[in-house]
């Protein structure tokens, strides 16, 4: 595995009127090769104040699959076209998560480098869906 800095920028729309909120994540992460796809792991306790945070991204050309473990648990997968269900479990109980993937970009070089952008909407438990933009930048 070889380390690497990551960027996270996630967008999401919070009201009907389009107003958006912006969170970005700049963290040290390792990277790893297999036959079909990266697999980036990195630690989310120091910048989330929760401790053993981990998340793991698999992103492969035609989608990503992110799995949080920690106090606040879930998988994502997102693939263009595709609605997935999952369950979002934390201190507070489990909730239902449902997503739809309306845009996927790779643009990753052969050692990993590069990033990756998904648009996806998300219903979390019973509110109202969420249009969410997530860009990813491998340095």
């Amino acid at each position: 595995m070889e380390n690497v800095k990551i960027k996270i920028v996630t967008i999401q729309t919070i009201d009907d009127a389009g107003n958006e909120d912006t969170i970005e994540l700049v963290t040290e992460a390792k990277i790893d090769k297999t036959d079909e796809c990266f697999i980036i792991d990195y630690d989310e306790s120091d910048i989330t104040e929760t401790k053993e945070s981990k998340t793991r991204l698999k992103i492969y050309k035609d989608k990503m699959l992110m799995t949080k473990i920690g106090t606040f648990s879930s998988k994502m997968e997102f693939e263009k076209g595709k609605n997935f269900q999952n369950i979002y479990s934390t201190p507070y109980g489990t909730f239902d998560l449902n997503f739809s993937t309306l845009c996927y970009e790779y643009n990753l070089n052969n050692k990993g480098k590069g990033s990756v952008y998904v648009e996806y909407k998300m219903v979390f438990g019973k509110s109202s869906k969420n249009y969410n933009k997530l860009k990813i930048d491998i340095l």
